[in-house]
């Protein structure tokens, strides 16, 4: 997944030179199918080695008694669980781009957590800067999965909240400064909980959790989304205040 200035120097590119965006889209298609062939000769082996323990349990029951037999199949199941993150993860690599307005998609996705927001007597609003509205009226994007980047970093701020603290949505533009493109700036803050040093620094990487039944797979999902729109997020956060601000060129 791209940094922030490597995103920012595609955005520049493809503003500057509109015909190097399917070059780009290539390279991207090219690393998806190499990762589906990963995952696709990885998957044969393990049905297989599933297909054989099970096999042997069926033959032997007293197999099923042994130390750490039920350990082996634990351990394949969570190969199962990492290759299907794998998969989603690599599906992610396409978008499908049409003029949305920006501020409707987040009212929209907000308005379906504020029944939670009542219930759990957490403050949930959204504000717009002064002059920003009419960047967000038409910009192009995939809403389905921007949709899914909001509801998931919504859904985790509901997480870290309790009764009381707030969820602020905040949009604004950002003017470029030379040669870097002008900028939308989606903020999502809460005052819940801090996120501790050790965990933040990686908080992105795919398959890393420090979440209870966490798959390490949502806030990777979320990055690399916003990679491929040539945007940027990043995390803040301290015992007063925790912010992702995602960055999307204009």
């Amino acid at each position: 997944m791209f940094s922030q200035i490597n995103n920012d120097a595609l955005a520049c590119v493809i503003k500057s030179n509109p015909e190097f965006e399917p070059i780009i889209k290539t390279i991207i298609d090219d690393n998806k199918k190499t990762t589906s062939m990963f995952v696709h000769e990885l998957r044969n082996p393990l049905s297989l080695l599933k297909g054989t323990i099970q096999y042997i349990e069926q033959k032997h029951p007293e197999a099923a008694s042994y130390k750490y037999w039920d350990q082996m199949e634990d351990l394949l199941d969570d190969m199962e669980h990492i290759m299907a993150d794998a998969s989603l993860l690599n599906i992610c690599n396409y978008i499908h781009k049409e003029n949305v307005n920006l501020i409707t998609l987040i009212n929209n996705v907000t308005s379906s957590f504020m029944p939670q927001a009542l219930t759990e007597h957490i403050d949930l609003a959204i504000t717009v800067e002064p002059g920003s509205e009419e960047y967000f009226n038409s910009y192009p994007c995939d809403s389905i999965k921007i949709k899914q980047v909001l509801g998931n970093l919504i859904k985790n701020a509901f997480e870290a909240t309790k009764a009381g603290n707030y969820i602020h949505i905040n949009l604004k533009y950002l003017p470029g400064e030379c040669p870097l493109p002008s900028k939308l700036s989606i903020q999502i803050s809460n005052n819940g909980y801090q996120i501790p040093d050790d965990v933040i620094h990686d908080i992105f990487i795919p398959f890393v959790t420090h979440k209870k039944g966490g798959t390490g797979i949502g806030l990777a999902l979320v990055k690399k989304v916003i990679d491929l729109h040539y945007g940027s997020i990043c995390v803040d956060s301290n015992p007063d205040l925790t912010s992702f601000t995602i960055q999307l060129p204009l």
